[in-house]
C-alpha cells in the first residue's frame, strides 16, 4: 500500500492517502479539480504553440495578401479614371504609339507588348485599318507586318497629346524605372 501512495498523488489533507483521482474530503476533491484544471490549461498551450506558425511564413502570408488588396484596389481605381474610360479608343493609341515608337511590327510583337488579347488586338487593328491609320501586310511565312501609315502618324501624334492631359496623373507617381519594373512585375504574374 505504501509504494501505490508514493507512486499515485494523494491528497496531503487527510491522514487517509487516497488518491486525488478519488479523494474523499472536500479539501482533496478541491485540489483535485484545480489540478486538473491547471493540467487542461497546460494541454490547451501546449496545442497553441504547436499550431502557431514560423514568424516568416506569417510574413509571407501578410506580404501576399497586403499585395492583393493593394493590386484590387489599383483594378478597382484604374476603371474609374478616363485611361479606361476611353475603352477601345486606348488599345488603339496604344497601337499607334508603338508602330510611332518601333516602327514596323508584327502582330505576334504587338500582342506580346501590349497584353492584349487576341480578339482585342484585332478589333482595334480592323478600326486602325478601316480609318486608314495602319496598314498590314503578309510578309514569307506566317508573319503579318503592322505598319503606320502617315495619316496614322499624324492622327497618334493628335491623340497623345490628348491622352496625357487626360491620363497623366495616374502613373505619375512613379518614375521611368518603376514604370518599368511595375511593367515587368505584371507581365510576370500575367505569364
Amino acid at each position: 500500500m505504501k509504494n501505490d501512495i508514493l507512486s499515485e498523488e494523494h491528497c496531503p489533507y487527510c491522514k487517509r492517502h487516497c488518491s486525488l483521482k478519488a479523494p474523499h474530503c472536500g479539501k482533496g476533491r478541491a485540489l483535485a479539480e484545480k489540478r486538473k484544471k491547471e493540467e487542461k490549461k497546460e494541454k490547451e498551450g501546449k496545442k497553441e504553440t504547436a499550431m502557431v506558425p514560423e514568424t516568416d511564413e506569417w510574413k509571407d502570408i501578410q506580404s501576399e495578401l497586403r499585395l492583393m488588396r493593394l493590386f484590387q484596389n489599383v483594378s478597382l481605381l484604374l476603371p474609374e479614371r478616363k485611361a479606361r474610360k476611353q475603352g477601345g479608343k486606348g488599345a488603339r493609341l496604344y497601337i499607334m504609339a508603338e508602330l510611332a515608337e518601333k516602327g514596323d511590327l508584327t502582330q505576334k510583337e504587338i500582342k506580346e507588348n501590349s497584353g492584349m488579347l487576341f480578339k482585342e488586338l484585332e478589333e482595334a487593328l480592323q478600326k486602325l485599318e478601316k480609318k486608314g491609320c495602319v496598314s498590314r501586310k503578309q510578309e514569307e511565312g506566317r508573319d503579318i507586318k503592322i505598319s503606320l501609315t502617315g495619316k496614322g502618324f499624324e492622327a497618334a501624334k493628335e491623340h497623345m497629346g490628348e491622352w496625357k492631359r487626360e491620363n497623366d496623373s495616374i502613373f505619375s507617381p512613379l518614375t521611368e524605372e518603376e514604370k518599368g519594373s511595375l511593367e515587368q512585375i505584371l507581365k510576370k504574374i500575367l505569364s
